[in-house]
């Protein structure tokens, strides 16, 4: 990351010479932090609270200062290799290399790596695997190309381009792998650049680095792959990028075996075998590439065996297109970005249609249809995704289309384990317009109407169900309506005092409205167990109030536990 440049008698570190920390009464700084160090033009800097001076100078890549800092207290920064391996400073120092190599700060770097050589045991090599990271790699990931040019023209001192970090990436998989980041430093979105990532890639080609690379599997008792280069480049790259590492060796049929937990499948079993780059590239709904991809299937290769191989779950490319991947492994990601994803999904999914109209209400393993998943997945990310049902309903998609539990989508829409945004009543009008029905029950006699009752900040869907048909007295196989569903219903806001208030109100008034509907008699009358919503719903707010008091009670202990800090330092 390139520093701003400011004109030669200007420091840009003016803003430092005001001592920030002596207006706070009892603060100091960290053990071994110090407090000021000296500029170039001899004005004294001071430390602030969050060390962003420190942060400052690494940004800036400035070896000098840096090395100031360290004359001043270089306890503040020890020598990893020389720690024991069970010190607790071994992940802040490996923090720190991280930090300075994201920054693209190649001085402070070197400055860093040459206190380590006499501790490293061998002074011919100098390798921090063991530390969770690789240098080559690191620099790698971040699309650093200055950096990894240098690391490669100082093989095998720092680096060699075919070796694993503790993650089993080489430095080719870490400079595909930019939105993953299974690593120590996770990106803000705009540090992402697949640009700067494909610059690398090229060097890294060009130097002789494999485009068949697999990732090695971190378990030593797990038999699996889990990703290759395509499968990882087939999330963002260009077709330029997927051609180039296609001619260089890259298997656009090698098969990998995904987590199912990361790709949003919450039920058994705990991989999915059987993924290839089309199936990531139409997850990431990067359709450009999964084009590419078939376009380069090979003259041996059927478009339609390619377009219905399924994964080892039975899901087909136009299944992993329409879960719509979240977009939130990064930090600080704008609105438009979900956006943009949206609409790429839609292009996919309308891309994988016109190569087999007759995938749009195909059926996996489980039963599940394009749009089981699309409704599945869908409110994991923002309101812009209720387009992807709209166009997959305009296209064909049948909503009244059961699993093998007797699920249809419109019950995927209101079972959002884990998500925190309202149902949108709009996907609930679009399902219910293709053949949902509030009242149609699965295998355990639970209807849409029951789980929408349970989600009290998602009224506003609910109150459509009941405008079209929806019956709070039905009941499920354990004898529940709607109304004991809302009696121990959740609510995302529920917490500290306000919010339970809040949720109290919210449950009173779902229970309102299924009340106007169904009739007052509902709220006396029990289920399987015995219990009237009158009863559940007084345990769940007794349980509101309990939760909150505990964590009333934690509060007051960390902010007397602060006070007596601040007391000490004193």
């Amino acid at each position: 990351m390139d520093a701003p440049t400011l004109p030669e008698t200007e420091s840009p570190y003016r803003r430092f010479t005001r001592n920030t920390i002596e207006h706070r009464p009892g603060y100091s700084l960290p053990c071994g932090v110090p407090t000021t160090i000296t500029d170039r033009d001899g004005s004294v800097l001071h430390e602030t609270e969050d060390i962003e001076l420190f942060f400052e100078i690494l940004h800036r890549d400035d070896v000098e200062l840096f090395e100031k800092y360290l004359t001043v207290q270089s306890a503040t920064i020890p020598r990893i290799f020389s720690l024991p391996d069970e010190d607790e400073r071994i992940y802040e120092a490996s923090v720190l290399f991280c930090d300075v190599i994201g920054y693209g700060s190649l001085g402070i770097l070197l400055a860093l790596v040459s206190r380590e050589l006499e501790y490293c045991g061998s002074p011919e090599t100098i390798r921090f695997k063991k530390f969770g990271f690789q240098l080559l790699n690191e620099a790698a990931k971040w699309g650093h190309l200055k950096m990894v040019e240098f690391f490669l023209d100082n093989q095998p001192l720092y680096a060699d381009i075919h070796e694993r970090d503790s993650r089993g990436n080489t430095a080719l998989l870490s400079a595909v792998d930019i939105y993953n980041h299974r690593y120590i430093r996770y990106p803000c979105w705009d540090q992402i650049h697949p640009e700067k990532n494909w610059a690398v890639i090229k060097l890294l080609l060009e130097r002789g680095a494999r485009a068949s690379d697999v990732v090695l599997p971190v378990d030593d008792d797990v038999d699996q792959t889990p990703n290759t280069v395509l499968t990882l480049a087939a999330q963002w790259a260009s077709p330029e990028i997927i051609k180039t590492l296609i001619d260089c060796g890259a298997n656009v049929h090698a098969k990998v075996t995904f987590d199912a937990f990361k790709v949003a499948f919450y039920t058994e079993p705990e991989y999915i075998s059987g993924v290839t780059a089309l199936f990531t590239a139409c997850l990431c709904g990067n359709f450009q590439a999964a084009k590419t991809l078939v376009d380069c299937r090979g003259a041996d290769v059927n478009l339609a065996d390619m377009i219905r191989s399924p994964d080892g779950r039975g899901l087909l490319p136009i299944h992993w297109a329409s879960r719509n991947d979240q977009v939130q492994e990064c930090r600080d990601i704008p609105t438009s970005v979900f956006e943009e994803r949206a609409q790429n999904t839609i292009s996919t999914i309308k891309l994988l249609l016109e190569y087999d109209p007759t995938t749009i209400n195909i059926q996996d393993n489980e039963g599940n249809t394009p749009l089981h998943h699309a409704t599945q997945t869908l409110n994991l990310n923002k309101v812009f995704y209720t387009d992807i049902c709209r166009f997959l309903c305009d296209k064909g998609a049948d909503a009244s289309i059961r699993n093998n539990r007797g699920q249809t989508p419109l019950h995927f829409l209101f079972h959002r384990a884990g998500a925190s945004l309202p149902v949108d009543v709009a996907a609930t009008s679009i399902l219910l317009a293709h053949g949902a029905r509030p009242n149609n029950a699965d295998k355990l006699g639970v209807t849409p109407l029951h789980l929408a009752a349970m989600r009290l900040e998602s009224m506003d869907a609910m109150s459509c169900l009941l405008q079209h048909g929806g019956d709070p007295s039905q009941r499920t196989l354990k004898q529940e309506t709607a109304l004991h569903r809302a009696a121990s219903g959740t609510s995302e806001s529920g917490g500290v005092r306000s919010e339970v208030e809040e949720s109290i109100r919210a449950q009173d008034e779902m229970l309102e409205r299924l009340i106007n509907v169904g009739g007052a008699e509902l709220m006396d009358s029990p289920n399987a167990a015995g219990k009237t919503p009158r009863q559940i719903c007084q345990e769940r707010r007794d349980e509101w109030r309990r939760i909150e008091q505990i964590r009333s009670s934690a509060r007051r202990w960390r902010e007397t536990e602060e006070e007596s800090e601040e007391d000490c330092e004193v």
